[in-house]
């Protein structure tokens, strides 16, 4: 026996060392606000520029489904002319799949303005909710059928066309595969 194994005693145990944590990781709740939503979005904070959006959540660039005849009617109410100043008429148009075209129309001055409810993708032509519902049924494991049955069962504007299904597929799928 060692000299210090006589003078500890048979009933010594030894201590075990603890972790005190890794010196190259940091403490994620130690740089994150109450505003961070999900374990997702907290690993995502990480990034001082991810980190920012989570804190704007209220500025945030996410879609709803919602009933657009309450809609329409609820936002009627305060549309202003731009150039006269008299009540304005919102509508909206179905445009291309699950984009619709609201336009603002003054009967006084017979000034129509018009926006999308969704932005065109900069690398095409193709709308951004349009691929969105691609690529979220496509993670699914839906298709073209699954998108059309969701649609329905949602009372929502029917999708886009087979052709252009697949146009929008191409184009999430080639850089995965190139």
């Amino acid at each position: 026996m060692s000299s210090k194994a006589q003078r500890r005693g048979s009933d010594y145990r030894r201590k075990r060392k603890r972790f005190h944590n890794n010196q190259y990781t940091r403490k994620v709740s130690d740089k994150l606000d109450v505003d961070c939503i999900s374990a997702s979005a907290k690993k995502l904070c990480k990034d001082s520029d991810l980190d920012k959006e989570v804190r704007n959540f209220n500025q945030s660039n996410e879609y709803r489904l919602i009933n657009i005849d309450i809609l329409l009617s609820e936002l009627s109410q305060y549309v202003t002319c731009p150039n006269c100043n008299t009540k304005a008429v919102l509508k909206e148009k179905i445009l291309y799949g699950l984009v619709s075209e609201f336009y603002v129309e003054c009967h006084s001055c017979s000034t129509l303005s018009t926006f999308k409810s969704s932005p065109v993708i900069a690398s095409g032509k193709d709308y951004e909710v349009n691929t969105r519902i691609t690529y979220a049924m496509r993670t699914v494991g839906q298709g073209f059928c699954g998108i059309k049955h969701f649609c329905t069962a949602m009372d929502l504007p029917p999708p886009v066309s087979q052709k252009a299904y697949e146009k929008i597929l191409r184009k999430l799928i080639w850089p995965v595969v190139k």
